[in-house]
């Protein structure tokens, strides 16, 4: 044998002695990439099926747990309650979307249709307000508890009423219990405006012929309403004004509250047709008219507006959006005549109280007119209910009368004697106090027999063109000043000029800072006639007698 035939031998007998571990390396290759590619397969299908449990809104199936990232059990939630997740991953366990740091298992949940974003409707609002709870939570639907978890989460604020909050989770409604002491606090769930005053229009009938002031034509209440929606307004049902009203919900501003005291077909067919809201009066809401709209948490006589057939489309209008509004019946009578008496200071000799100046009257002499007023009578009216007469929205009995006292001087207030609202609340008897709010605190004229109006904030007394202040210092000074005493008051129902002075600058300041009506002197009875920043009143002296007395008011 060659020596190259030796070297070949010796080849082959190598190569042959590495085969084996050529295919054992092949071999172990193949399982190594077999089992990575089961492995895949397998979490591939896992990941799908996963994934197929996946959906916006989900279901749960039964009771399960709660798991914070780190799936520990936080918490239990019941069966059948809807969630709404955050987007999938890949993780077995799913991210619930509103609670920080909380995930359920998929295999807990199945796939579920959409929830109602708005669970109480279109109108709501969420509050800008959020539900912070201490430590534990424990959220309840129908006063079961549903969700439970041990740690404090804060939820936006939906709905409340004297037993609980309401916060929105999931796009549902849960509560929370207030003995459970949770925080409310400020947040910005919303940038949407909410309604703070909302109109109330008042259709008293509605017929397709009308041959009286509170009956409107049906053809005109259609375009009345049409208009309204063009302007972007939208209409409550009674649930959601009620919630307004109450406080219990926030609601989209532009809102109207329709209601009618006479249903007939003729209402149900614009309802249906403009696809509106028209309620049925009851007795759970008291309205009043007085043509300003309705404010949020004021529940006992709600502000209305009464659409009446001379109701002009920019009165219309400006209902709607919450304008001051004031109409008279074009026929309305103008015959009644009311006594408007004015007085000043109390006081009582029996007490050795005296009083020297011409204007002061003795607690007897009082007592004595409201004695004859009580037994002859008479109704003493409150400032809105002559007010609503001047304008002719109401009648008033022919025994009636206003009284009124000027300043808040000596013996009208609880600091200076006190003579003037016993006596009132003796003889439950109604007047009205035309208060300098710049010289004495309104807390000392408190009583619901006795109205508070403005008599200037600090313009009694005379000014160097010999004649009141609010007539010699000027609109703008005398403007300012009215604003400050509407502040303190809080309305703009009527103002008395001190001294009984004043003039064309006067006079249109107290119309520009928003004042109805407004009183001077003039020892003559009020009529509807009368102009309306002139009343005219009776100064009642110190000398008066009974007999005088009656003549004013008969």
């Amino acid at each position: 044998m060659s020596k190259e035939e030796k070297k070949i031998k010796k080849k082959e007998k190598k190569k042959l002695k590495k085969l084996p571990l050529i295919i054992i390396i092949t071999v172990i290759l193949l399982l190594v990439i077999g089992c990575l590619g089961y492995i895949y397969l397998n979490n591939q299908k896992k990941i799908k099926n996963i994934k197929s449990h996946y959906n916006q809104y989900v279901i749960t199936i039964k009771k399960t747990n709660i798991y914070n990232k780190n799936k520990q059990k936080i918490g239990t939630i019941e069966k059948d309650i809807k969630i709404e997740l955050e987007k999938t991953t890949d993780s077995e366990y799913f991210k619930m979307k509103g609670l920080d740091d909380c995930y359920i298992y998929y295999k807990d949940i199945k796939k579920s249709e959409k929830i109602n974003p708005n669970p109480l409707g279109d109108n709501y609002l969420v509050f800008n307000k959020n539900v912070t709870t201490t430590k534990t939570t424990e959220l309840f639907t129908a006063n079961k508890s549903v969700i439970k978890l041990n740690k404090a989460v804060s939820l936006p604020m939906y709905y409340l009423d004297h037993e609980n909050y309401y916060v929105l989770l999931f796009n549902s409604l849960y509560s929370i219990k207030p003995e459970t002491n949770p925080k409310i606090e400020d947040n910005e769930n919303t940038k949407e405006t909410e309604a703070k005053k909302i109109s109330v229009l008042y259709y008293y009938e509605v017929q397709n012929e009308c041959s009286t002031y509170n009956c409107v034509k049906t053809e005109d209440m259609k375009n009345q309403i049409k208009k309204l929606k063009e302007m972007g307004y939208h209409t409550l049902s009674k649930q959601e004004f009620t919630d307004f009203i109450y406080e219990k919900g926030s609601l989209k501003d532009k809102a109207v509250y329709i209601y009618t005291t006479n249903q007939n077909e003729n209402i149900n067919n614009i309802a249906n047709e403009l696809g509106v809201k028209i309620n049925i009066e009851d007795a759970s809401i008291h309205f009043q008219k007085n043509n300003q709209p309705a404010e949020k948490g004021k529940v006992t006589d709600v502000s209305k507006y009464q659409i009446k057939s001379y109701t002009t489309e920019e009165n219309f209008i400006k209902m709607v959006n919450g304008e001051e509004v004031l109409e008279s019946d074009p026929t309305q009578p103008n015959n009644q005549a009311i006594a408007v008496l004015n007085y000043h200071f109390f006081y009582d000799p029996n007490q050795g109280e005296t009083c020297n100046e011409g204007i002061c009257l003795t607690t007897d002499k009082f007592r004595a007119h409201l004695q004859y007023l009580k037994d002859a009578g008479y109704k003493t009216l409150t400032m809105n209910e002559f007010m609503r007469w001047m304008y002719g929205e109401i009648e008033l009995p022919e025994k009636s009368v206003l009284i009124t006292i000027d300043d808040g001087a000596m013996g009208t207030g609880a600091h200076n004697g006190n003579k003037l609202i016993p006596l009132l609340e003796e003889f439950d008897m109604h007047a009205t106090l035309f208060l300098i709010t710049g010289w004495w605190d309104i807390s000392n004229y408190q009583s619901p027999n006795l109205d508070i109006q403005s008599h200037t904030n600090d313009m009694h007394q005379y000014g160097d063109c010999g004649r009141g202040q609010l007539v010699c210092y000027g609109y703008d000074k005398a403007k300012a000043d009215l604003e400050q005493s509407v502040a303190i008051i809080g309305n703009t129902d009527s103002f008395c000029y001190p001294f009984y002075s004043y003039s064309d600058t006067a006079i249109q300041a107290v119309k520009d800072v928003g004042f109805k009506i407004a009183f001077a002197g003039g020892n003559r009875k009020a009529t509807r006639n009368s102009n309306k920043w002139l009343i005219p009143r009776y100064p009642i002296h110190a000398n008066i007698t009974l007999d005088q007395f009656k003549s004013m008011v008969d």
